[in-house]
């Protein structure tokens, strides 16, 4: 949860939880009881279905809200690694000219959120001017709460840089011509995957569909009585052009967007 700055306390986070799958689990049971009543519509016995209806209800909702802040954390980690290479430039730019670490920390939040960075940076500067923490430490403490290993990594090595009396800008310059040969790579490896995913969608949802579409086109002209697996040609050719080619395309597309990188 701190992963993904939710600003709630674990055990009212719980609390919500359990209370919402319980208050939607009971009245979906609720619900689908006096629906049956009215209904002359019975399978199990009236208790039965509804309950397993209200559990399942319950039980999704409780599984919605378990991985609601991994998927959020998840998320902000992708876009501060993407950014990374641009955040270790922009701080060693402001590095080599003099500028304080804190004064750079202070400058980055002015543009945190063009990096995706804008809750980290503001608790560092929270912990620093309300708290009264060290920089050093405010550092590690958001090293902590960083979703991204990366950028968790930076703030460790500015903590390191600055208690050795190390130079600041060279560190910096370092990690970013890293992070920038770091994502060169990642792109190379999304290159080499769109391609084999591109020869994939020709295979299956081009050529072999179109065969299949002449194949059943000539058979349901030649009629006769052909069927296949107890359905004729035109229902095939309708399941194919209506169901499996769009959820096929569907699912490449789900694919690449799961493979991009983020920006």
């Amino acid at each position: 949860m701190a992963k993904a700055s939710i600003r709630m306390a674990f055990r009212v986070y719980v609390g919500l939880m359990m209370f919402t799958s319980l208050f939607a689990g009971i009245e979906v049971f609720a619900l689908a009881y006096s629906l049956l009543l009215h209904v002359n519509f019975q399978i199990l016995h009236p208790l039965v279905f509804p309950a397993l209806l209200g559990v399942l209800v319950g039980a999704l909702l409780m599984g919605i809200f378990f991985l609601y802040p991994s998927s959020i954390a998840r998320s902000r980690a992708g876009k501060i690694d993407a950014n990374l290479p641009t955040i270790a430039n922009f701080m060693a730019v402001l590095a080599s000219s003099g500028m304080p670490a804190e004064s750079i920390f202070r400058s980055l939040g002015r543009v945190g959120e063009e990096f995706g960075i804008s809750k980290e940076v503001e608790s560092i500067i929270r912990d620093i001017q309300l708290l009264g923490l060290d920089l050093q430490v405010a550092l590690k403490k958001a090293a902590d709460r960083s979703p991204s290993r990366g950028f968790a990594k930076l703030l460790d090595g500015i903590v390191t840089t600055i208690h050795m009396g190390g130079d600041l800008t060279v560190y910096l310059r370092e990690e970013s011509e890293q992070y920038k040969r770091e994502r060169m790579l990642n792109v190379k490896h999304f290159i080499d995957n769109l391609g084999i995913i591109a020869e994939t969608y020709i295979t299956f949802m081009v050529a072999g569909p179109l065969m299949l579409i002449i194949m059943l086109t000539v058979m349901s002209f030649i009629g006769g009585g052909i069927t296949i697996g107890n359905m004729d040609p035109m229902t095939l050719l309708n399941l194919l052009t209506f169901v499996f080619l769009p959820g096929g395309v569907g699912i490449m597309i789900l694919m690449v967007d799961a493979m991009n990188p983020q920006r």
